[in-house]
């Protein structure tokens, strides 16, 4: 039989999206379905093109074993911290999604916003089941792209939240960060001068700035208050080794990344492993969030699972509504 390829744009992906909370529900049932064994993702294969630049080919399976809905692929994404002084983006990539009966690509389509957004919704999963319930006080420290999907995801599931301070080394950007939140989101968007006063009072902390295996951490345990989420986008780039110790608990996103990661040369100076990942805990395999008022670390690495999955979502759509541009195969 004849074969096409659906192309799917930047804009087409932006257009089919579903709505965040659903992005967040999406999210959510994957980790389960990680958790209980119904997924395929090896560690990430890095080019290592040199510096903090990183080239990664992410290959992942979802609803292996009747775990629901299968999807197949694979993301190929780089990370180049100076593209933001070129005014391009640190982030580009794409995802391939293939057949799962027959192993046919099906799709490509461009993955800057489908990462940004999973890893949003990956932050409000990690707050749904790990933060004071209660919590009103968001902090975004970086404020670019992952800042923006971060305190979307994170609004959808804690409506109620009564303001969020934002930090970032570029004051105008983190000027017009705090306005877009404001504007869109109708919250109190406050602009401290430093990451102390950003930090302090802060209920979900989330940092965002550029992963490098030589970090200059400034976020001490001192300026956390009790019962704080702080979720490390950047892995250790702004908290410090003594804020991991600090930590009653400290997870990530998946236990085998993080020991990929650590072999790789990040977390050099992280004395302290992680005791359960988001997939155990969402799957009620391992505990979640501690009585009390803990302050609890998590470090999501960024799970090429949860861009499938999302990656196989717009692409159904696509097909439904006939979308973007059919190529031939």
């Amino acid at each position: 039989m004849s074969s096409t390829i659906r192309y799917l744009s930047a804009g087409d992906v932006s257009d089919l999206l579903p709505p965040i909370a659903e992005i967040v529900d999406v999210t959510e049932e994957c980790l389960r379905q990680h958790g209980e064994g119904h997924t395929r993702m090896p560690p990430k294969v890095d080019l290592g093109p040199g510096g903090d630049n990183f080239l990664h080919a992410m290959p992942a399976a979802v609803g292996i074993g009747g775990g629901g809905d299968t999807a197949l692929g694979m993301k190929w994404v780089a990370g180049y911290p100076g593209n933001t002084a070129k005014g391009i983006p640190y982030v580009n990539g794409v995802i391939v999604l293939n057949d799962p009966d027959d192993g046919r690509v099906v799709a490509v389509m461009d993955a800057n916003v489908i990462t940004a957004k999973r890893t949003g919704a990956c932050t409000a999963v990690t707050a749904r089941h790990m933060a004071d319930p209660n919590s009103e006080v968001m902090t975004i420290i970086g404020c670019g792209v992952q800042g923006r999907s971060n305190i979307e995801a994170l609004l959808a599931v804690f409506p109620d939240t009564e303001r969020m301070l934002c930090y970032d080394i570029d004051v105008e950007r983190q000027a017009q960060f705090a306005d877009f939140v404001s504007t869109t989101h109708a919250i109190a968007a406050i602009v401290p001068p430093d990451p102390q006063e950003c930090t302090e009072g802060a209920h979900v902390i989330v940092t965002a700035g550029p992963i490098s295996k030589d970090p200059k951490p400034v976020i001490e345990p001192n300026w956390l208050q009790t019962g704080t989420l702080c979720v490390a986008l950047d892995f250790d780039g702004y908290f410090t080794p003594a804020s991991f110790d600090r930590a009653d608990r400290f997870i990530t996103d998946d236990l085998t990344q993080y020991a990929s990661y650590k072999a790789a040369g990040y977390f050099g100076q992280i004395s302290k492993e992680p005791d359960s990942d988001l997939g155990a805990i969402v799957a009620g395999k391992a505990p979640g969030r501690p009585e009390g008022s803990p302050i609890v670390l998590a470090a999501n690495l960024g799970l090429g699972i949860l861009d499938v999955a999302l990656a196989n979502a717009v692409w159904r759509r696509a097909e439904s509504e006939n979308r973007g541009t059919v190529l031939p195969a």
